[in-house]
């Protein structure tokens, strides 16, 4: 663990300003990850730290309730019916179910004009993901454990979607290869629990033809990282084919948890 920890003593007085300052902590995320981004309703980058975080492909595939591709019917302003015709975690082939998009509260400031690029319309075809359980940290996996060992934070009395168009997408977006690389996740880290798939998944989709696969692969590994044990975290330093932006970023020792066993 010799260079990891070198990597973290000298920014130690960093993790404390960014433990102070929100504005800190967007402004260390907007400069650690600088490839090309997914194309998201909301503006401000507070909003964008925080539900980016939220919506990654692994944090979907570990905490949804239900996930699926399915039909649109009966739209409304603010959620939509769905009948599921490939269901994959928590709901069945030809299930019918309403499902609840959460509105924009980052103020206006941070809110584009026009939104219709990021609604779903009737009658399309979909990949969703929704929750009615909301737990408070969904950076680890839990690996060891088919359960999620944390008390939920909220039970909603229905399915919400977090993040609009994150939540969702056309199963045909970028060639396929989103939808392909959320399966393989969803089989890594919801039925198989299997660690070191779910890195090789983010790390080769860390370079992916999909800005959505691209990015969410990045921050995805980033807390892999974060949570890992220290063998597991200089296992994946010490790979070749990780990307080497991910290495230059600092992996504060107050941010990182040490000797973790996921």
């Amino acid at each position: 663990m010799k260079r990891l920890l070198t990597q973290t003593i000298p920014l130690l007085a960093l993790g404390v300003c960014l433990h102070a300052d929100p504005v800190a902590i967007v402004d260390f995320y907007e400069n650690a990850y600088i490839g090309p981004r997914d194309d998201v309703y909301w503006k401000s980058s507070w909003d964008y730290f925080s539900l980016r975080s939220r919506t990654t492909l692994g944090t979907l595939a570990r905490y949804s309730d239900i996930i699926g591709v399915g039909q649109i019917s009966n739209r409304e302003e603010n959620h939509f019916t769905i009948t599921v015709d490939h269901a994959l975690v928590g709901c069945t082939n030809g299930a019918v179910i309403v499902i609840y998009e959460r509105p924009p509260d980052g103020g206006e400031e941070s809110v584009k004009d026009d939104i219709t690029p990021y609604i779903s319309t009737n009658d399309s075809r979909i990949v969703f993901a929704a929750y009615t359980n909301v737990y408070a940290g969904t950076a680890r996996m839990y690996w060891s454990s088919p359960e999620i060992p944390l008390p939920a934070e909220e039970t909603l009395p229905h399915y919400e979607m977090i993040y609009y168009n994150r939540s969702w997408w056309y199963p045909e977006r970028d060639d396929g290869v989103l939808f392909t690389q959320f399966t393989n996740i969803i089989q890594a880290v919801r039925f198989e629990r299997n660690w070191t798939n779910f890195f090789y998944l983010c790390r080769d989709g860390a370079n992916s033809t999909s800005n959505r696969v691209k990015e969410d692969s990045f921050w995805d590994l980033f807390e892999l990282v974060r949570f890992a044990t220290n063998e597991r975290a200089q296992l994946i330093l010490d790979d070749p084919l990780v990307i080497p932006l991910l290495k230059t970023i600092p992996f504060l020792e107050n941010w990182r948890p040490t000797e973790l066993d996921p």
